[in-house]
């Protein structure tokens, strides 16, 4: 493959995958026990995608699904504005740099990151 297909396909990635965070929030459902849901947190967000650790039912009978989803949504117009590549490299370059400098354990070191706490402040308007 020669460098201008590369680029070009890289340059189709990177603005089509900018494209699709531009989309509405959509919410995927997966109740504990299913192995697609996230693991360490309530929900996880990607492009336009919200994954979220429980049902519909529970999602609109609970309060803490619903600011879980506002917090990923905070995450989805994080990626909006910097595209969703440049989020991911500015994100877990940050996490490893704090992780190997500043912090002891990986979840000290997620939870310190500026991109965090701002999607825990915009989770809790």
């Amino acid at each position: 493959m020669n460098m201008e297909v590369f680029i070009t396909v890289l340059l189709i990635l990177f603005l089509g995958s900018w494209a699709i965070a531009f989309l509405p929030q959509i919410r995927l459902y997966f109740p504990k026990g299913i192995p697609l849901a996230p693991k360490w947190a309530g929900g996880t967000s990607f492009l336009c995608f919200c994954s979220l650790k429980c049902n519909k039912i529970e999602f609109d009978n609970s309060n803490y699904y619903q600011k879980i989803a506002r917090h990923e949504y905070c995450h989805q117009l994080q990626q909006r504005y910097l595209s969703p590549m440049v989020f991911g490299i500015f994100y877990f370059g940050e996490m490893v740099v704090r992780r190997v400098f500043f912090e002891k354990e990986w979840y000290s070191a997620y939870a310190n990151l500026s991109w965090e706490k701002q999607a825990n402040r915009y989770m809790e308007k």
